[in-house]
């Protein structure tokens, strides 16, 4: 009643915004789909990819299995977990663990994603002159360091939006809501390694008041608030001022601890538990690190302005030192600032998807970094006198012989993934989603899977199992769903493609994206194949039946799940995903699942599209250059075939 609107109009009802979380009630569980929904479209999905005798062998195996009493026993035990989970079947029960915590690869790039920023409106020419590369390796510049204090600002803004529940509910058509549970998995999140399984540490962001700070892979506990709230730009900017100088002035760094979280996951959870054996004080270091908000990398290099090299410092680290340095890998959210003042960040990707932690990153950059814009180079010379070393918390770390070895171990491992990581962006300005909607007449998002089928088929002469994420978020805790994009379809598409004597491109091509649009409805809406074939697969390695005398005996695996078929039809060579048009993005990506496929994250603009592309050297992939020239051929070819 207090409010301006209320009392110039007094008999008029305003309505606010509904709050964050407001339709979480109200949104339905993920459905189990019918084992014969699932086995059709499985077996559909088959056909392009096997022999008629493959394919004929395959058919007997899943027909028998659908109608079979081990299926329906399955089916039914699956409904009696749905009911008993609190959210959903799947992300209550499997995916979390499956996709993710129980996979023992290194994180660094096998897993995590890379979102690239744009720079300031007001970034010095000085930073970016001679590529970007203008600031010799070891130094930190006071733009970085002003730029960085700015955006762990709006980082925070972001934060206490989404703990006021001012964050909109993300709508679909036909004004239904999505699932905005995934907002409550950004701040405060950290991947934490375990033996065989590692787990996810979530604090109460709403009560949590420090991040991280990385640089030249010592840690510094920041806290961004004061007693009157989040801190002003200019009290951060000293506080990060505070730090580069104390490390400046480090007579010798502490063993590079952050490199361990590059290491494959066994091997970290083994080192990470010697490591808080080793003193009292490095428990209370690892909990303030797993309960930040987010973490700040202050790189002291410009990694300039090659997308490639970016890329690379997004995946692997700070180059100016080496692979796996100054970054916590482990961490949901960490913003990179290098010298030249050029950002990024790196998450890991268990705890929510890049799509949603994408719109943080895009609040940090959507307002400027405000004045000054100070290119000079900070160094001991220059220290400021206002500087308070002693205000810094610095955590210490204490080493022994197991410890250093571990460390050595570790960068001999992250630079053998790094030196097979191939990564790059490809930004294709010739046109974009207006051209393809209003000339080619193509679903926009078919008419790119299309184009990649295409790049893969001439570089390849094959098609191969594909996998795009679907999101299921119009269901309660709902992630994604596969889209298997290479169908029959797509297969008679792009081998017509390359024969000249067809004359029916453009109409094969209509007929694959309308086929690739009914599996993407199908995915979205909750009734894939794969993710429930893959929970009965893992219900079925400790099923128990009633034998004939009426015993209980264990189950063997079904041959469904023993059929090559199955394996090889979910080895990704292309794994694919997209994100939004993101204006001030300037492209992301994650890694190739397998050694000789590309893992590829496109953003459809308008009038433009970016493709952030990683494959590996010295597989059977060709370069990632080399594909994404394939990428940009086979997007022109479609528009001269379109128009």
């Amino acid at each position: 009643s207090s409010s301006p609107l209320f009392l110039l109009f007094p008999f008029c009802i305003f309505t606010m915004a509904p709050a964050t979380y407001s339709f979480q009630d109200t949104l339905p569980r993920l459905p189990i789909p019918s084992l014969k929904n699932s086995c059709d479209l499985y077996l559909r999905t088959l056909v392009p990819l096997l022999t008629p005798q493959e394919y004929a062998n395959t058919e007997r195996i899943v027909t028998e299995f659908q109608t079979s009493e081990l299926a329906q026993s399955l089916q039914q035990r699956l409904v009696d977990l749905d009911q008993k989970s609190p959210y959903n079947w799947l992300e209550d029960n499997f995916w979390l663990n499956k996709a993710y915590l129980e996979w023992r690869e290194p994180v660094m790039v096998n897993s995590n994603w890379y979102i690239l920023g744009q720079d300031d409106a007001n970034h010095p020419k000085e930073l970016l002159a001679n590529n970007a590369k203008s600031v010799a390796p070891g130094e930190f510049t006071r733009f970085q360091i002003r730029r960085a204090a700015h955006m762990v600002l709006r980082g925070v803004h972001y934060k206490e939006i989404i703990d006021r529940q001012e964050l909109p509910v993300e709508m679909m058509k036909g004004n239904k809501a999505q699932c905005m549970w995934q907002y409550s998995r950004i701040f405060g999140v950290t991947r934490v390694p375990l033996p065989h399984c590692d787990s996810v540490l979530q604090g109460d962001a709403s009560k949590l008041r420090h991040i991280i700070v990385v640089v030249r892979d010592q840690l510094f506990n920041l806290e961004v608030y004061d007693q009157n709230g989040p801190k002003s730009v200019d009290a951060l900017e000293k506080d990060l001022l505070n730090i580069v100088t104390y490390v400046q002035n480090l007579q010798q760094l502490d063993a590079a601890i952050p490199l361990l979280t590059s290491w494959d996951r066994d091997n970290w959870a083994v080192a990470r538990n010697h490591l808080l054996t080793i003193d009292p004080s490095h428990r209370v270091n690892t909990q303030i690190i797993e309960t930040s908000l987010f973490g700040l990398a202050l790189d002291d290099y410009s990694h300039g302005d090659a997308l490639s090299d970016r890329t690379r410092s997004m995946f692997c680290g700070n180059q100016g030192i080496g692979n796996g340095h100054n970054r916590w890998f482990d961490k949901s959210f960490l913003l990179i600032v290098d010298s030249s003042g050029k950002c990024g960040v790196s998450g890991e990707h268990s705890p929510a998807d890049a799509l949603t932690v994408s719109f943080t990153f895009d609040h940090m950059l959507m307002e400027t970094c405000p004045g000054p814009f100070d290119p000079s180079v900070i160094s001991k010379a220059t220290t400021p006198a206002t500087a308070n070393l002693s205000a810094v918390n610095h955590l210490r770390w204490k080493s022994d012989a197991k410890l250093i070895q571990c460390l050595a171990d570790a960068q001999i491992a992250a630079d053998a993934v790094a030196s097979k990581s191939d990564s790059d962006v490809l930004i294709f300005t010739e046109f974009g989603n207006d051209w393809v909607k209003k000339v080619g007449r193509v679903p926009p998002d078919a008419f790119y899977q299309m184009a990649l089928q295409l790049a893969y088929f001439r570089t390849h002469n094959t098609v191969v199992p594909t996998y795009e994420s679907g999101s299921t978020r119009k269901y309660l805790h709902g992630r994604t769903e596969t889209i298997r994009s290479c169908s029959t379809d797509s297969k008679r598409f792009v081998e017509a493609f390359v024969n000249p004597s067809v004359d029916t491109k453009y109409e094969l091509l209509q007929k694959a994206a309308v086929a690739h649009r009914d599996y993407t409805m199908i995915a979205s809406d909750g009734y894939g194949c794969d993710r429930h074939l893959m929970a009965l697969r893992i219900l079925n390695a400790d099923h128990q039946m009633l034998s004939k005398s009426g015993k209980f005996e264990d189950v063997p695996m079904h041959p469904i799940f023993k059929d090559p078929a199955y394996a090889n039809s979910q080895t990704w060579l292309l794994s694919t995903s997209s994100l939004h048009a993101g204006v001030r993005l300037m492209g992301t990506g994650f890694g190739a699942v397998y050694p000789d496929g590309y893992g590829i994250n496109y953003m459809p603009a308008p009038k433009l599209i970016k493709f952030g592309i990683e494959s590996k050297r010295g597989a059977k992939s060709v370069s990632t250059k080399e594909f994404a020239e394939n990428i940009r051929q086979a997007l022109r070819d479609l528009r001269v075939l379109c128009e």
